[in-house]
């Protein structure tokens, strides 16, 4: 996937925007199937995809919290947990 020149320029999303914003986010996520949302680090959520959604859906959710938060957010569906060499932020991300 690409980035746009207006995606790069966008800072991470941070923690305190994040929970600053949660209610919104709770909103915007299960719009798109996502539950058990979860701060990893900056610019990286973790979250629980429906078994009826995909990669559009996160995509989507993606856009949609960066538009609100005017930062760039990248969702990770917890399923990456269980592959073996998974980034430990995303095995520490903290509920929201």
């Amino acid at each position: 996937m690409t980035t746009s020149s207006a995606e790069a320029d966008l800072p991470l999303v941070d923690e305190r925007q994040v929970r600053t914003h949660r209610d919104e986010l709770m909103r915007l996520a299960a719009e798109h199937g996502i539950s058990e949302l979860r701060f990893a680090s900056p610019g990286r959520l973790v979250g629980r995809v429906a078994d009826d959604r995909d990669l559009l859906d996160m995509v989507a959710f993606d856009l949609a919290a960066e538009a609100l938060l005017g930062a760039r957010v990248s969702l990770f569906s917890d399923r990456v947990l269980s592959n073996e060499h998974v980034s430990q932020d995303l095995v520490d991300a903290e509920p929201l």
